[in-house]
C-alpha cells in the first residue's frame, strides 16, 4: 500500500483554451444581429481568478466547475465569463470586456466564446437556463474507483486538532527536532540492530505493516490540515486504486485558490506528518528501547522519498507543480531535461515556460535522482547479508515448526508458520521491486536507442558492465553471513561498504568478519534467538569494556609512572636473591644426616 494524494480535478488538455484571442474573436457567421438572451453562469461555478505564481510565460486564469473540476481559461475567456451575470446580452458583455480587454470585442465575438468555448466547458448554462453535464476528464493515471471513507465534516473536526501543527514555531522545532534524530540514527545509533531482531521475529513485520498504514492515513491528514491552515476547505479522505494499487487519497482540490506558498504547504503537509510520526516512534523508542521501532522510523524516510518522486502524480509531482506553477508539469519534465543535453533546441512545451521554471524542473529532479540512486546502491550491496539473515530466521522457524509437530503443540506451529509467511513476503518483494525496477529502467534505455546504433551500444555497455558488477558483488564468496549485534548499519557504513567493492565482498570484508567471531548464524548457535541474543549482548559488553579499558590504560599511565614507578624498580632486582637462597636452602639439611656418625663411638 503506498501513501498518495488522491489527485484532485486536472487540468486536462481538453479543458485547456490556450488558442490567441485572434483566433477565438471570429465573428458570428450565422449573420444577423447577436441574440439578446443574457447568458448566465452554470450552477456551483466560481472563478477564481489568476493562477498565482504561474510558471507561463502568458498566465492562465482558473475556474471551478460545480462537479469539482477545476478548468483553465485564458486571459479574455476568464473576463467574458466574469461579465455574465444573467442580466446582460452579448452586446453589454461585449461592452464591459472591451473595456478591460483593451481591444474592441463584438457582440458575434461574445456569442462565438460563449457557443463554442464557455458552454462546452461547463463555465455557462446551456440557452434553456439548465447547467450542462459535462463528463469529467479522466487521466491515465487518475485515482480509479474512489471510495470516501471519512465525510467531509469528520475530516474538519480532525484539521481542526492537527491545524497548530502548521504554526511557524512548531514548524521549526519539529523540522529540528526531526535532523537531529536523523542525525543520531543514520549516522551515530544505526539500524543494524533493529533489522536483525526484526528478521528473527517475523511477527513484527505485521505489525510494522499496521503502522504503515496508520502513517498513511496520517499522512492524508496532514494534506487536509495543511489546506486548512491556508484557509481552504478539504474534502472526504478516501481510498482507492492507482493504477494497481490501493491507495489513501484526501481531496483538497479547493486548495487551487490558495497562492503559491498555501499550495505548496498542502503539498508537503503529508511528508511533513510523515515526518512528525516519525518523532512519536522516536518517542515510543526512548520509553522502551525496543530497536525494531526504529526501523519504523527507516519506512517513513523512504515513503517521503517515494512521494517526493515527481512522477506517477504522487506528492513530488504536485510540489513541482506549484513550484513551478505548471499545472501539467509531468508532460514537460522529460522535454526540460532534454533540453539541458548540448545541441538540443528548446520544443514548445519549453519555451512558452518561463526560464526559473525550467531551472527549477532540473534542480528538483537532478537533486532527487542522486538521493535515489545512493539509497538504491546501499540496498543492493546489503541484500546478501539481508538475505543471509532472512535465511537464518526462516530455518530457525522450519526447527520450530518440526519440535511443534513433535511436542503437539499446534499453536506453536501455526505461529512459526506464520512468522515464516512473514519473513518471505518481504524478501520476495524486495526482489519484486529490484526486477520491476531493472525492467523499467531497460525498456526505457531500449526505446530511447532505438535509432542509433551509438546509443544502442552505449546501453549494451553500460547494462552489461552493471549486470558484470552485481554478479562480481552478488556471487557467494563467504559474505552470506547474517546480521550481527553491534553491527550499526550506518550511512558511513554504507560509504565503506561502497569502497570495499572491489574486494567483491562489500558487505562483509574477511576482516570484518574476523572481527566478528566468523559472523555466525543464529542456528549454529542453538537456534534460540532470544538466548543467543542474550549471550552475544553480553559477550558484546565484555568486548566494550576491554576495550574501554585499554582505551584508559595509555591516560593513567603517566600518573603510574610517576606514583608507583621507584618501587617496581626497586623490587626487579631484588626478585633474583631470594630466588638464589632456595636452591640454598638444602646444604644445612645436608649435615642433618651426619650427626650420628659422632655418636657411634659412645657405645
Amino acid at each position: 500500500m503506498g501513501a498518495a494524494r488522491g489527485p484532485p480535478p486536472l487540468f486536462s488538455p481538453m479543458t485547456r483554451t490556450v488558442e490567441p484571442p485572434e483566433q477565438q474573436e471570429r465573428p458570428n457567421r450565422r449573420g444577423g444581429s447577436a441574440p439578446q438572451a443574457a447568458p448566465q453562469l452554470a450552477e456551483g461555478i466560481e472563478l477564481i481568478g489568476e493562477y498565482e505564481g504561474s510558471g507561463y510565460k502568458e498566465a492562465p486564469y482558473i475556474a471551478r466547475r460545480g462537479d469539482g473540476q477545476v478548468i483553465q481559461l485564458t486571459y479574455l475567456l476568464h473576463l467574458v465569463a466574469s461579465k455574465v451575470d444573467g442580466q446582460r446580452d452579448y452586446r453589454a458583455i461585449g461592452a464591459a470586456v472591451s473595456e478591460d480587454f483593451g481591444r474592441k470585442v463584438s457582440a458575434g465575438n461574445v456569442q462565438f466564446l460563449v457557443e463554442k468555448q464557455l458552454r462546452p466547458l461547463g463555465v455557462l448554462a446551456a440557452p434553456d437556463g439548465s447547467s450542462p453535464t459535462i463528463e469529467k476528464s479522466d487521466p491515465l493515471l487518475a485515482l480509479k474507483f474512489r471510495v470516501a471513507l471519512v465525510p467531509e465534516r469528520a475530516v474538519g473536526a480532525v484539521t481542526t486538532i492537527f491545524k497548530p501543527l502548521f504554526l511557524p514555531p512548531v514548524m521549526i522545532a519539529a523540522l529540528a527536532a526531526l535532523v537531529a534524530l536523523d542525525v543520531w540514527l543514520f549516522f551515530i545509533h544505526g539500524i543494524g540492530a533493529g533489522v536483525r531482531e526484526s528478521v528473527y521475529q517475523p511477527l513484527l513485520l505485521v505489525a510494522f505493516f499496521g503502522a504503515v498504514v496508520l502513517a498513511t492515513v496520517f499522512h492524508e491528514i496532514g494534506h487536509a490540515s495543511a489546506c486548512r491552515y491556508g484557509g481552504a476547505k478539504p474534502g472526504v479522505l478516501g481510498a482507492g486504486i492507482y493504477v494497481v494499487w490501493p491507495v489513501f487519497y484526501c481531496d483538497v482540490t479547493d486548495a487551487y485558490r490558495l497562492g503559491k506558498a498555501g499550495r505548496l504547504r498542502t503539498d508537503l503537509g503529508g511528508v511533513y506528518f510523515n515526518g512528525i510520526f516519525a518523532l512519536i516512534t522516536a518517542g515510543a523508542y526512548l520509553l522502551t528501547s525496543f530497536e525494531p521501532l526504529l526501523l519504523i522510523i527507516v519506512l517513513q524516510h523512504f515513503a517521503v522519498l517515494q512521494q517526493l518522486m515527481p512522477l506517477l502524480r504522487l506528492d513530488g509531482y504536485y510540489i513541482m507543480s506549484d513550484l513551478t506553477g505548471v499545472p501539467d508539469i509531468l508532460t514537460r519534465i522529460r522535454p526540460i531535461l532534454r533540453s539541458l543535453l548540448p545541441g538540443r533546441k528548446a520544443g514548445k512545451k519549453v519555451d512558452e515556460l518561463k526560464p526559473w521554471a525550467r531551472f527549477t524542473v532540473s534542480a528538483y529532479v537532478l537533486t532527487l535522482i542522486p538521493v535515489l540512486a545512493m539509497a538504491l546502491i546501499f540496498m543492493l550491496i546489503s541484500a546478501p547479508r539481508v538475505f543471509a539473515t532472512a535465511y537464518d530466521s526462516i530455518g530457525v522457524q522450519y526447527d520450530k515448526v518440526g519440535t511443534g509437530l513433535d511436542d503437539g503443540k499446534g499453536f506453536g506451529v501455526a505461529a512459526a508458520v506464520l512468522q515464516l509467511a512473514a519473513i518471505t513476503l518481504p524478501c520476495l518483494g524486495m526482489i519484486f521491486t529490484t526486477g520491476r525496477l531493472g525492467s523499467r529502467v531497460g525498456k526505457g534505455a531500449w526505446g530511447w536507442s532505438d535509432d542509433s546504433p551509438a546509443r544502442r551500444g552505449m546501453v549494451v555497455a553500460i547494462a552489461a558492465g552493471l549486470l558484470g558488477l552485481a554478479a562480481f558483488t552478488w556471487w557467494p564468496n563467504g559474505e552470506y553471513r547474517p546480521i550481527q549485534p553491534g553491527e550499526k548499519g550506518t550511512v558511513q557504513g554504507g560509504l565503506k561498504a561502497v569502497s570495499d567493492v572491489p574486494s567483491g565482498r562489500p558487505s562483509l570484508t574477511p576482516e570484518r568478519q574476523q572481527e566478528l567471531g566468523g559472523a555466525r548464524t543464529v542456528r549454529e548457535q542453538g537456534g534460540d534467538f532470544r538466548k543467543v541474543e542474550g549471550a552475544q549482548a553480553e559477550s558484546a559488553a565484555r568486548e566494550a569494556g576491554r576495550r574501554e579499558e585499554e582505551r584508559l590504560k595509555p591516560e593513567q599511565a603517566p600518573e603510574a609512572e610517576q606514583e608507583q614507578a621507584p618501587p617496581p624498580e626497586e623490587t626487579v632486582p631484588a626478585e633474583p636473591p631470594p630466588e638464589e637462597t632456595v636452591p640454598a636452602e638444602p646444604p644445612p639439611e645436608e649435615p642433618v644426616p651426619v650427626e650420628p656418625v659422632p655418636a657411634e663411638p659412645v657405645p
